[in-house]
């Protein structure tokens, strides 16, 4: 009996081999070669069908099939003229049209809730592609028509937490703002908007500007090509970065013309980049980099740039959650999204973060209990049906995100740990932004755990290879610390720790040692901490004299750091930030003198004007709890997000109704604002929705 010697070839692989004829075959005007090349290539197209890869196949169903042909639908397509005059088209473009699954192009509008990112990624090519291989071009007009229809509907922004593009600039999969699958969504859709840009069929304006806020916003979560590694999902490393090949496509893919800031960025972003030429043949001349305040809610997250440098705040609540976790990825990363406050000036790596030794338990900003990684490692499992072998932990608090205005910013959160681990951790935290300084405060800080102390991270920066004697200083109330980076931080209230040397730790896939030299600071709550809290400055990439200024004066006043609430002025420009955790009266505030609704509020006096920004940043997509995930206790029970049944509700518009002291009247009409003069108060009611900040300018009156 002989057995047959059969050698098995991916799929890909094959899709790669066919496409590489289709690129011979257009590269050369020799019919002979021709001929011989498209024989090679329908033989090779027979050998799929004949092997099952053909309409109708129950391949199709194969889940994340689309990674896999990507190049398949390239090959057929660079081999339309030869299959049409063979009278093979039909039956390529039919295998074609199954595999990408082309069906979803009519969908019922009313069933279209925005996009899952892998359709965009890997099935968008195909779906065009087929479109192309027709023979009529009235049924090719007809299914470009569906497919430009289609796009514009689903890039529409998606209710809850369903994928697709947010109205903060966040895209979201797996139930969170996930830039890593983000990027391949963009590099799926936008050569498709590209080709379809400045004909009939180009994206409506509408979408167009939709996809492109999102991509803007891409460069203003990173620096200069990474993402913040708390946007890095179940990949925290320094290898992801954003495409600058999408804003070329984007750019050109508008009904009309060229867009100058998606190519003005480009040029930013990579300067001698394969495109640059072009962008600047039109005048185009690289933006300066991104400079401001930017609140993103929907991925509970606040950021600020000025110059060169990015510092980003995250957190996460009862609807976002804190960490993706898979049996091989993030084994660690439970702390990730603990109010984590990361500056970045270029690279991850210059900027201090190098995966071999990095604690995992001391994610800067992150107030946390300081396990070691053998206790850290999440114990993961399958906890329902709709869901894999995965964790992605949820709070059971609302309160968590950021507030904008006049270029500074603002993010607070109630921190709870999920009862998985130990859901007596707690923390409420909030970090203040006026320009180059920011301000983080902490209080209610408490947990059981009288084994491990409870650390407020300030930084951890790797130290490169260098031989680094091991030292630990300690520093006590208005003390300074400067970090490798050039961050001076000043520590008011707390016990600082400042370690340097080698630390080990863990690989996040693979658990096996790893180590490196690094300089970390915190400030030590103990163990079993009841009450405690912080408060400590950083003057982000100063110069010496802003340095010498800074010690002499950090430029703000603490008004108020309680279980109620947080209140910073900055001494230089007057505004002032709210945290304001619970509703009800403030203490003895100048302008506020309650609010009915736990809230954010900044405030920028100017004369007899008063802007304010408001946000209540509970994202409303349910009202009271979700009983099912609380177990006999009353204590939560790990619970998968996608699961939850509210996961798609679209966000419960809310009225919150803020008082001041004085008369004020508004300055201008604004949206979703009315302001009302009782007495010598003034009440303002403001309607939010999904946490967007509701900005108004009022003026006072006698």
């Amino acid at each position: 009996e002989q057995k047959a010697n059969l050698k098995a070839v991916q799929i890909k692989e094959y899709g790669i081999w066919l496409r590489e004829l289709g690129y011979m075959y257009n590269s050369t005007d020799n019919a002979e070669y021709k001929e011989k090349i498209y024989n090679i290539f329908q033989k090779g197209l027979n050998n799929l069908y004949d092997q099952g890869w053909t309409k109708g196949s129950c391949q199709g169903t194969i889940h994340h099939l689309g990674y896999q042909v990507r190049e398949l639908y390239q090959g057929i397509f660079l081999m339309k003229e030869p299959l049409l005059k063979s009278g093979n088209l039909k039956q390529a473009k039919d295998m074609v049209t199954w595999y990408s699954a082309m069906g979803i192009l009519y969908t019922p509008y009313n069933e279209i809730k925005g996009v899952n990112v892998d359709v965009l990624n890997t099935m968008l090519p195909g779906m065009l592609a087929a479109a192309l291989l027709n023979e009529d071009v009235s049924i090719e007009a007809q299914e470009i028509t569906q497919l430009k229809n289609y796009l514009s509907k689903s890039i529409e922004y998606a209710p809850g937490l369903l994928g697709g593009f947010k109205e903060d600039g966040s895209v979201f999969h797996h139930m969170q703002n996930y830039p890593a699958y983000a990027k391949g969504a963009y590099q799926g859709l936008t050569p498709i908007i590209y080709y379809l840009g400045n004909t009939p069929f180009a994206l409506d304006e509408n979408a167009y500007n939709i996809v492109k806020k999102a991509i803007l916003m891409t460069r203003v979560y990173s620096n200069k090509n990474n993402w913040l590694l708390t946007l890095s999902g179940r990949h925290p490393e320094n290898t992801f970065k954003i495409s600058d090949e999408v804003f070329r496509y984007a750019a050109f893919g508008k009904e009309t013309g060229v867009d100058k800031e998606l190519a003005e960025a480009y040029l930013r972003l990579t300067p001698t980049g394969k495109y640059a030429e072009e962008f600047k043949k039109l005048g185009f001349k690289p933006e300066e980099a991104p400079n401001g305040s930017w609140t993103m809610n929907m991925g509970s997250l606040q950021l600020q740039r000025r110059d060169e440098w990015l510092a980003g705040v995250k957190g996460f609540s009862r609807y976002l959650v804190g960490n993706e976790t898979y049996i091989k990825n993030n084994l660690y990363g439970r702390y990730m999204s603990y109010g984590t406050f990361q500056i970045l000036e270029k690279s991850l790596k210059e900027s201090g973060f190098e995966s071999e030794g990095w604690s995992w338990a001391h994610y800067p900003g992150t107030t946390a209990i300081a396990l070691p990684d053998e206790k850290l490692i999440s114990a993961i499992s399958q906890i329902d049906t709709q869901s894999g072998v995965e964790e992605m932990l949820i709070s059971d608090e609302t309160y968590s995100g950021g507030n904008s205005l006049n270029n500074n910013g603002m993010f607070a959160m109630k921190l709870h740990e999920n009862e998985k681990y130990n859901g007596s951790h707690r923390a409420r935290k909030s970090v203040f932004f006026f320009d180059n300084r920011a301000v983080l405060l902490g209080s209610n800080i408490e947990n059981n755990d009288k084994e491990h102390e409870t650390h407020t991270t300030l930084f951890q920066n790797a130290l490169g290879k260098n031989k680094i004697t091991s030292s630990e200083k300690h520093f006590g109330g208005n003390s300074f610390i400067l970090d490798s980076q050039k961050n001076l931080y000043k520590i008011v209230k707390g016990e600082a720790v400042y370690k340097k040397g080698l630390q080990k730790s863990h690989n996040h896939k693979t658990c096996k040692p790893t180590q490196n030299n690094y300089e970390l600071a915190y400030i030590n709550h103990g163990t079993n901490p009841k009450d405690k809290g912080y408060e400590y400055a950083v003057l982000i990439k100063a110069t010496e004299k802003e340095q010498e200024n800074f010690k002499k004066d950090a430029g703000y006043k603490v008004l108020q750091k309680d279980y109620n609430a947080h209140i910073v002025e900055d001494k230089v420009s007057g505004m002032r930030g709210y945290a304001l955790f619970e509703s009800g009266e403030l203490q003895d505030d100048k302008y506020i003198k309650s609010v009915d609704t736990p809230s954010m509020v900044l405030a920028a006096p100017n004369e007899n004007k008063l802007k304010l920004s408001f946000v209540d940043p509970d994202l409303r997509l349910y009202e009271g709890i979700d009983i099912t995930q609380y177990g006999k206790h009353g204590k939560m029970i790990p619970v998968n997000i996608y699961s939850r049944k509210w996961n798609g509700n679209d966000s419960i518009p809310h009225t919150s109704v803020l008082v001041l002291k004085g008369k004020y009247v508004l300055k201008s009409p604004a949206e979703n604002v009315s302001v009302q003069v009782n007495g010598n108060e003034t009440v303002i009611k403001v309607t939010t929705k999904y946490a967007m900040p509701v900005e108004f300018e009022l003026v006072k009156t006698k």
